[in-house]
């Protein structure tokens, strides 16, 4: 880890110091800032590939070198969404703290955010809250609703959020019907997928188990497409659990099989990233 930390600070310096080297005109300065941006993007596509097999410091390490690549641009836009990539990767080392702690200071400069930026941070310091604080993740889930008003592009993803509150709080039954209004809204199939996973963890609650296959196995379609391991994991132990209440007990065998292969070799890849 400590190694792919270097390499990005090292890349970093690099495009640094040749922007340095020499006195330069404006045309110079324009691609210097080019070259800077290039650099930022490169760090953040390493950073989510990182992320995708589950190497969570070295992506919450990537994502943090290129927010500070924009903020010695002063690109407020970019740094945000790389610093909101940062503390997802870093809640799932386990730093939630840390991870709030980074988008709360976001929040405390709303006014250098899009409506988008800002609805998604809400929304992450919603999902970062919801274990520990649910009252204070309803909060902040009532102020993305706020700033998005149903118009921008998180509003499906912020629905998906209002499900999970409500599936905390005990409320299954709304939360099923939340979800099913977040599935209609999805543009894409990031958040489809999120929702089909919360109805079916919904229904789960409400022992509606027959409704869980579909709803699972459709989230594990569009995950493994996606390349999410974490979600394939949850989307493969609803599909465990349903089909062990339904009474097959040989699918439950096959998804019990899958959980524990997927989990061996999360492992192996995270044994590998730190050698």
């Amino acid at each position: 880890m400590m190694l792919r930390v270097f390499s990005y600070a090292l890349m970093i310096a690099t495009v640094f110091i040749a922007a340095c080297a020499t006195p330069t005109s404006s045309k110079d300065d324009n691609a210097t800032s080019n070259a800077l941006v290039k650099a930022a993007q490169n760090l953040e596509r390493r950073a989510a590939q990182s992320f995708a097999v589950g190497e969570f410091d070295s992506a919450a390490a990537g994502y943090e070198s290129a927010a500070l690549v924009y903020e010695t641009l002063a690109l407020p836009e970019p740094q945000a969404r790389a610093r909101l990539s940062q503390a997802r990767a870093l809640a799932d080392t386990g730093r939630v703290d840390q991870a709030l702690a980074l988008v709360t200071t976001l929040l405390q400069t709303p006014a250098e955010l899009s409506a988008d930026a800002l609805a998604t941070a809400y929304g992450r310091a919603a999902a970062l809250s919801l274990d520990t604080d649910l009252p204070k993740a309803q909060s902040y889930v009532q102020q993305a609703a706020k700033v998005c008003a149903n118009t921008c592009a998180q509003s499906s993803a912020i629905s998906t959020l209002r499900a999970r509150t409500e599936l905390a709080a005990q409320q299954a039954v709304a939360a099923v019907a939340t979800a099913s209004a977040a599935l209609a809204a999805a543009q894409n199939n990031n958040d489809r997928a999120n929702a089909l996973r919360v109805r079916a963890q919904a229904n789960a609650a409400l022992a509606v188990h027959a409704q869980v296959l579909p709803d699972a196995q459709q989230a594990l379609a569009f995950d493994q497409d996606l390349g999410f391991a974490t979600r394939v994991l949850v989307d493969l132990q609803l599909l465990q659990g349903a089909s062990a209440a339904l009474g097959d007990t040989a699918a439950a065998a096959r998804y019990a099989a899958l959980v524990q292969r997927a989990v061996a070799a999360a492992a192996s890849l995270r044994g590998e990233a730190g050698k």
